[in-house]
């Protein structure tokens, strides 16, 4: 069901920090940032391979992703695999009792809560190519 690491999302109290502390260490460079205010956080994109690494900053205390990094701190908030038909694993897990959250039926993205994963979201989608 699950392939490639195409996602590895870390959540931090300082963007730019992190950003810099990357692309020190790991000579990456971020391709993008963006804010989700839906979600509560900013983030930057920093490319590797055939997928990335996304770091997250909070925005919002009342989303997920702040009470995440006051619950455990910083670290590893989500991992995303590609995934060759999400709408069929999406009813595999949910056949079997797995909590699974899906935008719509026919959009091939989908996350497990990190209930049912020993505390990690897990997503389930498409991979994107970085040029």
């Amino acid at each position: 069901m699950l392939g490639d690491v195409i996602e590895l999302s870390v959540v931090v109290r300082d963007l730019e920090a992190a950003v810099k502390r990357f692309e020190t260490l790991f000579s990456l460079k971020a391709h993008s940032r963006a804010e989700s205010r839906e979600f509560g956080f900013k983030n930057a994109i920093l490319p590797l391979g055939k997928g990335h690494i996304e770091l997250m900053q909070p925005t919002d205390p009342s989303k997920a992703v702040a009470r995440y990094l006051e619950a455990h701190g910083e670290g590893v908030y989500l991992v995303g695999f590609d995934v060759e038909d999400v709408p069929g694993s999406v009813q595999k897990l949910r056949e079997a009792g797995v909590r699974v959250t899906q935008p719509a039926p026919d959009v091939p993205l989908a996350w497990v809560h990190p209930r049912e994963t020993h505390g990690v979201f897990v997503e389930m989608r498409k991979p994107q190519v970085y040029e």
